[in-house]
């Protein structure tokens, strides 16, 4: 069980880096939205900070711990034998 849970710990940690890295070309972009009712406009501009990035990587072990615990849990109460048998 600990090493399916360690591959999908892994596993979330590099899609969190991965993220973080596609995220880091959005840093410092303004953009806006607008409301053709009342010709208003709400600008924001992207901020990437270490603060979030580290967030987000704690949000992806998270993830990647939840979604790893049931799969892990259910391999790890098979036999050996059965597990070789039994068809992906």
């Amino acid at each position: 069980m600990l090493s399916f849970m360690l591959e999908s710990m892994l596993l979330a940690l590099l899609g969190g880096i991965l993220g973080c890295v596609l995220a880091l070309p959005m840093n410092g972009i303004s953009t806006g939205t607008s409301n053709f009712i009342t010709f208003s406009e709400v600008a924001f501009a992207f901020r990437v900070t270490p603060a979030l990035m580290f967030e987000g990587m704690a949000f992806a072990i998270v993830m990647g711990t939840l979604g790893g615990l049931l799969p892990a849990r259910l391999a790890a109460r098979l036999t050996i034998a059965r597990a070789l048998r039994t068809e992906a």
